[in-house]
C-alpha cells in the first residue's frame, strides 16, 4: 500500500507547508513557498491540483513505482491526497473516522451521521473529494495526515477493483466501524 519512503516523503510535503519556519528548521525541512498552498487550496477537482506546482514538488518526490504507473487513477489519487491534505492543519493521532464520530458540542458527533454517510457512499472521485475535503474543514483541519492519505489511497484502491472486497475488509465498512465507536464514546 504506502511503503516508509512514501509515508516519509508525502509527510515532508505537507510539513514543508504548513509548519511554522523553527520547527522546519529543527527537522531540517526547507519550507515551501506559500503558493503552492494557495494554489492547491483553490483547486476543485485533482484535475486541476495535477497542474500546480506544489502538487509537481509532491509528485516527483514519491517513488518512482508510483509516478512511472500506467494507471491514470493512479496520479488521479495522488492529487486527491494533496488537495485534501492542504486543509489539515495539525497532524493529530485521530483517523478520519474517530475524528469525525466524536462528541462535538453538546450529545452529537462532530460529523453529522448523513454527512459521513455521503462520504462513504460517494461513487465518483470528484464526489468523493468535495465530501472529503467539507469534513476536513468541519474538523477544523486536525486529523492525522498519513491515516487520512492512506485512507484516501484505500479508497482509489476499491474504485479501480474489478472483484469487490469482503465487506469486512473494505474502507467504508472500517470507517462505519471507528465513527459509531468514537460517537458511542462518553469521552470528548
Amino acid at each position: 500500500m504506502m511503503d516508509e519512503q512514501t509515508r516519509v516523503t508525502l509527510l515532508r510535503w505537507w510539513q514543508s507547508m504548513m509548519l511554522p519556519p523553527g520547527q522546519l528548521k529543527e527537522k531540517g525541512i526547507l519550507p515551501a513557498p506559500t503558493a503552492y498552498k494557495a494554489q492547491i487550496r483553490r483547486c476543485e477537482s485533482a484535475d486541476s491540483t495535477m497542474l500546480t506546482e506544489g502538487f509537481r514538488a509532491l509528485w516527483l518526490k514519491l517513488p518512482d513505482e508510483i509516478t512511472e504507473s500506467k494507471e491514470s487513477s493512479i496520479i488521479e489519487c495522488w492529487a486527491t491526497i494533496a488537495t485534501v491534505l492542504v486543509h489539515v492543519k495539525t497532524d493529530s493521532p485521530n483517523k478520519l473516522a474517530v475524528a469525525a464520530g466524536k462528541k462535538g458540542d453538546g450529545d452529537k458527533s462532530v460529523v453529522s451521521e448523513l454527512r459521513f454517510s455521503q462520504l462513504q457512499n460517494a461513487k465518483t472521485p470528484d464526489d468523493f473529494l468535495r465530501r472529503m475535503r467539507r469534513i476536513v474543514k468541519q474538523l477544523k483541519g486536525e486529523v492525522s495526515v498519513v491515516g487520512l492519505a492512506k485512507d484516501i489511497h484505500r479508497w482509489f484502491a476499491e474504485q479501480n477493483e474489478s472483484l469487490p472486497r469482503k465487506a469486512s475488509k473494505r474502507i467504508g465498512v472500517e470507517w462505519a466501524m471507528d465513527y459509531y465507536r468514537a460517537a458511542s464514546s462518553k469521552a470528548k
